[in-house]
């Protein structure tokens, strides 16, 4: 919306003033804001600040941080000069540009916007700042600007500081006076005075899956907020207070209710959102927004197995190689795995998991050597490989049909005393016995135990009169070859 001009005493005095001018004197009036006066024959230089005060440089020093050199500052009548007040406050340094010491002290500071001193406490935080060749780049001011300073907070290697920040919200003397809470929220421009709209934001709206920090407030200027490694870009809407309010994204204009669209580094991304009224006044909003980088973790937490052997060596993420054995009936291994980051993704013979990072992988196994690889890919792309070497036997161990127990419910037992390596037993029974219980059990657990015909671990056999064979067979699954047979003669008395 436009806003009234009032007609100032301001006015008034221009126009009696310009009735007494000489021919070629230009008016105090027409001078913008951020022009250097001074009256000749004199050493002192002003800046005219948007307030229309005049705000002294107290020293070279101070100015050569603004300026390069003394082309642009104007010799004033002293009417002139005089028609602008002079402020009880001096222009200070440009902040962060160099670092600053006073004649009367050892300590080293950065000079923060609004005029704020931060000691540097050590060298490797000067370091960090400023390079290895800091102290080539120390500005030296006289002990009496001292005064015209405020502290800040110590800077150490562990404080968070952006110089962006800082040198976004001092652009211009005006800017940092305006930092410093000094320059008035009324502007005169010599013939009328301006209702300046302050330069603020009413919102700061982003599509990150963070939030700002800290909640967005009008009189916050500084924000910082986290993304993710999959966020590349995100969506930010600077609303102003007020449509006459120009608003600007790293330089870039962004209509009232519109967007803008940045894109994201890994790292530390700065974001300057400026505001401007009518008058050419800003304010400065910062934005850093720190894009975390990809993980770096492939490292599996865990593998376990389905066989009847283990690892060797026993698992451990760092450890890359190891074998396994199988025996001729195990003939498929079963791996669960799981990596220590959810955001890993794991292969096993370049299939990958499941959910990624865990899941149970199945490899069929052939006699003889199978190999095993296990791909472990972090988000960043980092690859580490595991290798198993399972040895599968054809053929069942030595043992394997062997009967770990043979038992039966006769009080004197059998001849000779069970031996698993002995396969014929005997025994003797008297004429009335008609049948008696034979019990047996199998070394080999996955091995299958007949007895008499029946697979069963126990079973009652009828005896007929005189030589009885009793069979206990010791089935191996798959290899009916390596099956082992043991036999009970019974001999049951005649009557």
């Amino acid at each position: 919306m436009k806003k009234y001009l009032l007609i100032s005493t301001t006015y008034i005095l221009y126009v009696l003033l310009s009735v007494f001018m000489k021919p070629g004197m230009v008016a105090a009036a027409s001078y913008p804001v951020g022009t250097l006066i001074k009256v000749a024959n004199k050493a002192d230089i002003y800046y005219v600040g948007s307030d229309s005060y005049k705000y002294k440089i107290p020293d070279e020093a101070t100015f050569r941080s603004w300026y390069s050199d003394f082309s642009g500052v104007k010799n004033v009548s002293l009417a002139d000069f005089n028609f602008y007040r002079t402020a009880k406050y001096n222009v200070t340094v440009e902040p962060v540009k160099q670092l600053v010491k006073f004649a009367n002290s050892t300590k080293v500071y950065l000079v923060d916007a609004g005029a704020t001193l931060r000691w540097i406490s050590d060298e490797k935080t000067a370091q960090t700042y400023y390079g290895s060749d800091w102290y080539k780049n120390i500005l030296i001011l006289p002990s009496k600007d001292f005064n015209d300073y405020k502290f800040g907070s110590d800077l150490n290697i562990s404080t968070k500081f952006s110089k962006t920040y800082a040198a976004a919200l001092s652009t211009s003397i005006d800017a940092e006076l305006r930092n410093r809470g000094i320059i008035a929220s009324k502007v005169s421009t010599g013939m009328v005075a301006v209702v300046e709209l302050e330069p603020l934001l009413r919102s700061l709206t982003e599509n990150l899956s963070a939030r700002l920090q800290p909640s967005f407030n009008t009189r916050t200027n500084n924000y910082f907020i986290n993304a993710k490694f999959t966020e590349t870009s995100f969506t930010l809407k600077p609303l102003a207070t007020d449509t006459d309010l120009n608003v600007y994204v790293n330089g870039t204009p962004v209509a009232t209710y519109a967007s803008i669209n940045l894109a994201l580094s890994i790292g530390t991304n700065n974001y300057t959102i400026k505001v401007v009224n009518q008058n050419g006044t800003e304010n400065v909003y910062t934005l850093e927004v720190l894009r975390e980088g990809p993980n770096e973790n492939n490292y599996i937490r865990s593998i376990s197995e389905n066989l009847r052997d283990k690892f060797t060596p026993g698992f451990k993420a760092e450890t890359r190689k190891y074998d396994l054995v199988a025996q001729y009936d195990e003939s498929v291994l079963n791996l669960n795995i799981l990596a220590e980051d959810t955001l890993t993704n794991i292969y096993v013979n370049d299939k990958k998991l499941s959910s990624g990072y865990k899941g149970t992988a199945s490899i069929s196994l052939n006699y003889g050597d199978n190999k095993v690889t296990i791909r472990s890919v972090s988000q960043n792309g980092a690859t580490t490989y595991y290798e198993i070497a399972v040895k599968r036997y054809q053929y069942p161990k030595l043992g394997d049909n062997d009967l770990a127990s043979l038992k039966t419910n006769f009080v004197g037992g059998f001849f000779p005393a069970f031996d698993s390596k002995h396969s014929i037993y005997f025994i003797s029974a008297d004429a009335d016995v008609e049948r008696f219980l034979v019990t047996a059990k199998a070394k080999n657990s996955k091995a299958r135990v007949i007895i008499d015909g029946t697979q069963t671990t126990s079973k009652y056999v009828t005896l007929d009169y005189g030589e009885n064979n009793i069979k206990v067979v010791v089935e191996i699954p798959d290899a009916p070859e390596f099956n082992k047979t043991y036999t009970l003669k019974v001999y049951r008395e005649l009557e």
